[in-house]
């Protein structure tokens, strides 16, 4: 993971993620009979509407189909803070997932990744231009689009126009509390009284959980920054979001922080209101319960629902993944018997996550990873060992919430090769790790 900040280029400034939202822009405004209306857009691909152009005529533009009007203000709005059980809804109801492979060099591989991703990359993602953007893994996040100012006059015309394509690239962290958000702006075109001479501001706002001291901008010039119109064409810039150890809460010393990007033009006589951009969330932690071959401190980009893999065709641990195959997928075949048993965690199918069970959390997490050992041992005591080599394995993990100890009778045990046992469940363990998957935290499991 990258240990420095990355600095603006050539003039220093803070970040450009104008990934903006609103209403729709279906139906074009009403002309007034004063200065007209200024209205931002965000799309997937190009706007042109040339000076004079009626607004109308954008909807006969294949990119009007894709494109939003945005909500915007007088004033650069902060967004609402977001605690760590809202970031987990969000996650589950943005549908976006990924899966995560087995070993230490894997998890080397996703920081190096993230800490790598270029412009290039990120724009070649087509699921990267929504509003949400993409969440690839907990460490790196892509989002890009185009924005677009216009200033129509009294007869609903064009009187000017500012659009431009940014890109954005997140890169969490697995070893301090500071993430690096990147920006690069390029084809830009500006017209009328939004020509490169206009000035264009930029502001990131911020909100941290559990206090507002809990996420703060860092590393950037000024905030908000004006320049001209033309110094944001094929521009490079930075800034951090960072969060101090000791202003989160809980044993995992956890605080989220929810950002937005927003926008405003001044050009001939014309100003455009700060336009709202999307939001996206990260999450700072300061833990104990990873191990200690990981640091106690990192941010991750929460938004996502992270998957455990395991691989049948893995001869150390195929004893163990041929048992959570069966669990996820065969549950009728698996032991205890149940009726109509539906075991969590195949998230791709519409079941439940998983819950992470951290012993040591409090008193409850105690008795749950109890509850889990004691209801596993008893049904194992209903199956024949093979030999004294074989150890009883059980699905969910003794380390969930939802493993054997909940009572409700969805879950499975088999006995597997110890060998296989032990080295499954040591690549559960440095996953829990590498990826920051705390207590509490959902995940899903995923089985080739």
């Amino acid at each position: 993971m990258r240990n420095r900040r990355l600095t603006a280029i050539a003039l220093g400034i803070g970040s450009l993620a104008a990934i903006l939202t609103g209403t729709s822009a279906h139906a074009a405004p009403s002309a007034g009979s004063g200065q007209g209306q200024v209205i931002w857009l965000r799309s997937s691909k190009p706007i042109d509407l040339p000076l004079g152009a009626k607004y109308q005529s954008l909807a006969k533009q294949r990119s009007f189909v894709s494109s939003q009007r945005l909500q915007t203000s007088e004033t650069p709005q902060a967004p609402q803070p977001s605690s760590e059980a809202e970031e987990q809804k969000i996650a589950q109801e943005s549908g976006q997932k990924y899966v995560a492979d087995t070993g230490a060099a894997a998890a080397k591989r996703r920081i190096l990744a993230a800490a790598a991703l270029t412009k290039e990359q990120c724009r070649a993602m087509p699921d990267a231009h929504t509003t949400a953007g993409k969440v690839i893994n907990h460490f790196s996040f892509c989002r890009w689009g185009y924005n677009t100012a216009i200033k129509l006059n009294g007869q609903g015309e064009v009187e000017g126009m500012v659009r431009f394509r940014e890109t954005e690239i997140g890169t969490g962290s697995d070893n301090m509390r500071d993430a690096t958000i990147e920006v690069h702006t390029d084809q830009l075109t500006s017209s009328g009284v939004f020509n490169d001479s206009a000035l264009m501001s930029f502001e990131v706002t911020q909100a941290g959980w559990p206090s507002s001291s809990s996420c703060k901008v860092a590393d950037i010039s000024s905030n908000p920054f004006t320049t001209t119109v033309g110094d944001w064409r094929d521009e490079y810039i930075a800034y951090g979001l960072v969060s101090a150890k000791g202003t989160g809460t809980g044993p995992d010393d956890i605080a989220t922080c929810v950002y937005q990007h927003n926008w405003k033009v001044t050009g001939d006589g014309a100003t455009t209101p700060w336009s709202s951009g999307p939001q996206n969330g990260l999450r700072f932690d300061s833990s104990k319960s990873l191990g200690s071959k990981y640091y106690d401190e990192g941010v991750i980009f929460d938004r996502v629902m992270p998957a455990f893999s395991y691989d049948r065709a893995k001869s150390d641990t195929k004893g163990v993944a041929n048992h959570v195959y069966d669990a996820l997928y065969r549950p009728q075949t698996t032991y205890p018997s149940k009726a109509n048993k539906v075991i969590p965690g195949d998230i791709w199918n519409g079941r439940p996550p998983l819950h992470r069970n951290w012993p040591n959390y409090d008193a409850a997490a105690a008795d749950t990873a109890r509850k889990n050992r004691s209801a596993k041992d008893a049904a194992c005591r209903g199956l024949s060992r093979p030999n004294d080599t074989y150890q009883c394995d059980e699905f969910p993990f003794a380390s969930t919430k939802e493993g054997a100890g909940r009572g409700d009778g969805n879950f499975s045990v088999r006995y597997v090769p110890g060998a296989e046992n032990s080295k499954a469940g040591s690549e559960l363990s440095d996953w829990y790790g590498s990826d920051r998957i705390l207590h509490n935290n959902e995940y899903g499991i995923f089985v080739k």
